[in-house]
């Protein structure tokens, strides 16, 4: 199913396409709007973004059986959290500061790498457009009355670093996602990061994009699953997800 998955929004190549790759005219008009309009509104490549990557997993997740909308919640919020950590270390590289700058590094006996730190709290969880405020946005303008408990999901995340239980949601069987969510982020980070990159040059913005996705996946889903279950399937996978080390 990744497989496949990836194959469509990489557009059938057996590699992520560059991030500068050839633009259609409409394409490139689409492109010269966001950036004129980012004058008068600095989200707007976010927000439009956002729509973008949400149509695009989708349809590519689309089955004869209609979308699995907790695999795509998981999905979402793998490359949610994970864009927090992707997104800093871009700022932190433009400025010539090593990883160690800006996150606290935890290494585990099998060798494994982990990334923590306030810096990488802000856009998961802290500032005003952190992924955790714009998919609780979603979930309580689609009914959710009681917003989970985010701390125990860090709790448990950093309790769990190591292990097998990190990073595998808990959750019922009944609202299990297809696949973990470090298997679909290491699938589909390098195809849609092309995307979210001609959308939002400024990395400070990837969380947003990703986190206005899961907003609209949200509402979008409320009929199927309840949406302060959707919010903490993303959560479960957010948070562990922001932490973990990709090629």
């Amino acid at each position: 199913m990744i497989k496949k998955l990836f194959a469509l929004l990489a557009g059938g190549a057996s590699a992520p396409a560059p991030a500068q790759a050839p633009q259609s005219p409409a394409d490139e008009a689409l492109f010269r709007q966001i950036a004129e309009g980012s004058k008068t509104d600095p989200l707007i490549g976010a927000k439009l973004g956002s729509k973008e990557v949400f149509q695009r997993l989708l349809d590519g997740m689309k089955t004869e059986r209609g979308v699995h909308i907790e695999s795509l919640l998981v999905a979402l919020g793998a490359l949610a959290g994970y864009s927090c950590q992707a997104g800093l270390r871009a700022q932190a590289a433009a400025k010539g500061m090593p990883e160690k700058a800006v996150f606290s590094i935890v290494e585990t006996k099998d060798g494994g790498k982990f990334f923590f730190g306030d810096q990488l709290n802000k856009p998961l969880v802290e500032s005003k457009y952190s992924v955790w405020s714009v998919a609780a946005a979603g979930a309580q303008d689609a009914g959710c009355k009681a917003l989970p408990d985010v701390m125990e999901i860090f709790t448990h995340a950093s309790r769990t670093v190591g292990s097998a239980e990190f990073g595998k949601p808990r959750t019922s069987p009944e609202h299990a996602p297809h696949d973990m969510p470090i298997n679909y982020l290491k699938s589909l980070w390098p195809a849609l990061l092309p995307t979210i990159q001609r959308f939002c040059p400024n990395p400070e913005h990837w969380p947003i994009l990703l986190g206005l996705s899961i907003q609209q996946t949200i509402v979008a889903g409320k009929g199927t699953i309840d949406p302060c279950t959707g919010l903490r399937l993303v959560m479960e996978a957010a948070v562990p997800m922001s932490k973990v080390k990709l090629a």
